[in-house]
């Protein structure tokens, strides 16, 4: 049984383990990678159930790779619940799949809600892959449903999306 002076510890590491996939679904070997975690800070709040890193936050595990000002990760029952990236902006990056080009995803704000397996960029919100990309104030991604949604901001409700022509096949 744990006591209560390696509890935290517990927490720290359910941290880190959360953020590998969280933020949307990774190669499987991404998983066997070590977690390195680099920031100016880093502190538990067990009042709030909180883990922070704060200042040139960087998280890298095999594909994966975050930059944020702040991460903070919420617990609720000693489960992490809402990882919560925030930048100017917060960066995503991860190959998804192994032929594929990487997903790029950049926002003031990204939180990823683990209960409800949705991923929402937040404040010029862009994500970008193979060419595609998307933009808008408001991106959803339910990871689960593969469904993703986009709005724009009050002033302007509109998104951009661009969609790159179907490669033509060389003629010989």
């Amino acid at each position: 049984m744990f006591t209560s002076r390696v509890n935290p510890v517990a927490k720290w590491l359910a941290a880190l383990a959360v953020l590998l996939p969280a933020l949307g679904q990774a190669l499987p070997e991404d998983r066997n990678q070590p977690i390195r975690i680099e920031s100016d800070s880093a502190r538990r709040d067990a009042r709030d159930d909180l883990v922070i890193y704060e200042g040139s936050v960087r998280i890298e595990q095999g594909t994966l790779h975050i930059e944020a000002d702040k991460v903070t990760v919420h617990f609720a029952n000693g489960e992490a619940n809402r990882i919560v990236c925030e930048g100017a902006p917060a960066v995503y990056r991860q190959q998804q799949k192994p032929d594929s080009t990487p997903v790029d995803a950049r926002a003031r704000q990204i939180d990823y809600l683990m209960g409800q397996d949705l991923v929402v960029l937040t404040g010029a919100a862009r994500v970008e892959q193979a060419g595609s990309v998307l933009e808008g104030e408001r991106i959803t991604y339910d990871v689960a449903k593969e469904q993703i949604q986009a709005r724009g901001d009050e002033t302007n409700r509109r998104i951009r999306m661009v969609i790159p022509p179907k490669q033509q096949p060389e003629a010989r």
